[in-house]
């Protein structure tokens, strides 16, 4: 929502004073840390500015479309993306700093200016010094990456993986089942591409 103040603001006016007809006469405070401590002085000392307004979630892509439950945790949207794994440990929640598009979106709406997009950065970052991320994910951007060097090999992949997917999307234009992929698949149907990679667009709009 953007506000300038976290919603869980309380204004606390103490103990009784010598004239008051009520209120109490001791009054306690209990400091939870929840690990947040642990925060300071280290990449993520920045979170310990958020406030909990919201604005991030109202502005992520990411957010908005897979709803607050999905982060499975206290903590939805940018915000919970880097709070979690540095509450729980990143090797217990490896897929939250990839739930961003780093469209940079959060860190303009943030009214505390907490630049998330680079934290979510750092977090990925440690992913890959710590080597958290899964073996076949590592291969994929070997592969990805050994393609990309060589263009017009790559265009050619491009082009049959364009032509694959579009038949296994049969008649419905729905992609049930993606071998090496069932993390696109496994809860939902995926739409099939055209069949024409974005080169083969370009090139026929080009020619117009």
């Amino acid at each position: 929502t953007g506000q300038s103040i976290s919603n869980y603001f309380t204004v606390v006016t103490g103990t009784r004073q010598p004239g008051d007809r009520d209120g109490p006469e001791h009054m306690y405070f209990v400091l939870v840390d929840n690990g947040r401590t642990n925060l300071v002085g280290g990449d993520m000392q920045e979170m310990l500015r958020c406030i909990r307004c919201g604005a991030c979630m109202n502005h992520c892509p990411v957010y908005q479309t897979i709803g607050g439950h999905a982060y499975g945790w206290v903590y939805p949207g940018p915000m919970g993306s880097v709070l979690t794994p540095s509450y729980v440990g990143l090797e217990n929640a490896l897929d939250l700093p990839h739930a961003a598009t780093l469209c940079g979106e959060c860190g303009v709406a943030c009214p505390v200016k907490i630049p998330l997009p680079d934290l979510l950065r750092k977090l990925r970052e440690k992913q890959v010094d710590r080597g958290l991320r899964p073996a076949s994910e590592r291969l994929g951007i070997r592969m990805w990456s050994w393609f990309a060097q060589r263009p017009r090999l790559y265009a050619l992949a491009a082009r049959i993986a364009a032509r694959y997917l579009r038949f296994q999307g049969g008649g419905l234009r729905m992609i049930n089942h993606l071998p090496f992929g069932k993390g696109w698949t496994v809860g939902r149907e995926m739409p099939a591409p055209p069949g024409r990679t974005f080169r083969d667009l370009y090139a026929k709009r080009k020619g117009r």
